[in-house]
């Protein structure tokens, strides 16, 4: 019955749509695991670290950092206290000063004393280093990390939006695309469904239809977006924790598939759960919109 009541659904329009759709939905859902994935190596990174800048002018400059080192030493939470050697604040502030040899120097210009302190909750240390050394300057990377967090939250918010906009715009790209080709055949669903055909009978047949072309579809959307797979995993080598096996194999496709195969090793296992979910989803909702379509128009025949 399916093929003379909708044979427009056998052309090549709607897998074409669900792959390009499932090709879309798959990259938000890449750039979402981007996100985090960069958002939280932010955020662990700021999150339990406070810097200290002492200028280099302040009076009794050695016994008051000292002092202040014990001071945070005996805080709680406060795990470790480092003082930056000269050579490092030089290298930390390469960027803006430019390569120092260690012979030549920074003639006329005396350098900062910088303290790292680790610790593992979040202390107020702005009021315990102001109290030792008014004159320090106090950097809480824990704020840093809270701004990271707020701005990776907008960013997975708006790929979630992303994601439910072309969801939506794949619903009724299909339910148009199912009306259409039931309308190009209305005289043959008249016929059947006056012969006594029931309406789920013909809804089903066009609904199963429907979701096999949206299978196939996002099959084919999910094997276009390989590639740009293969190409996240790369850049998010260096932010995993720990490296790829490396392939050993002399042979050419061997080393292809196993170098591929180790780059997806970095990937997020939710984030590759979500992409193979994307053609049965496609299907579902190919089949849920088909059903209902067909359903309305088919309850509007006199």
């Amino acid at each position: 019955m399916s093929a003379p009541v909708s044979p427009g659904l056998r052309s090549g329009s709607l897998p074409l749509l669900v792959a390009l759709m499932t090709l879309l939905a798959g990259l938000s859902l890449a750039g979402l695991a981007g996100v985090q994935t960069l958002a939280e190596s932010w955020s662990g990174a700021a999150r339990n670290a406070t810097t200290i800048e002492i200028p280099s002018d302040t009076p009794q400059l050695a016994d008051r950092t000292q002092t202040l080192v014990q001071t945070l030493n005996k805080t709680p939470d406060v795990t470790a206290v480092r003082e930056l050697s000269t050579k490092e604040v030089q290298t930390l502030l390469t960027p803006w000063l430019g390569q120092v040899s260690d012979s030549a120097g920074l003639p006329g210009l005396s350098l900062p004393a910088v303290l790292i302190v680790a610790h593992t909750g979040t202390p107020d240390l702005g009021v315990i280093v102001h109290t030792v050394l008014p004159e320090a300057v106090v950097e809480e990377d824990r704020r840093w990390g809270e701004r990271l967090n707020g701005l990776g939250s907008s960013l997975i918010a708006c790929a979630w939006l992303a994601v439910s906009l072309i969801a939506a715009i794949a619903v009724l790209s299909v339910g148009m695309t199912v009306r259409r080709s039931v309308m190009a055949q209305r005289k043959s669903v008249e016929i059947v469904h006056f012969l006594g055909a029931g309406d789920l009978t013909i809804s089903s047949r066009i609904a199963g239809r429907a979701a096999l072309l949206s299978l196939a579809g996002g099959l084919v959307g999910l094997l276009l977006l390989s590639p740009v797979i293969t190409m996240l995993a790369q850049k998010l080598t260096p932010f995993s924790h720990g490296a790829p096996p490396t392939a050993s194999s002399s042979n050419t496709w061997d080393v292809l598939i196993a170098t591929w195969w180790s780059t997806l090793h970095v990937l997020p296992r939710m984030l590759l759960e979500e992409l193979g979910a994307l053609p049965l989803i496609a299907a579902c909702l190919g089949w849920l919109t088909a059903q209902t379509v067909v359903l309305v128009w088919l309850r509007r025949l006199p």
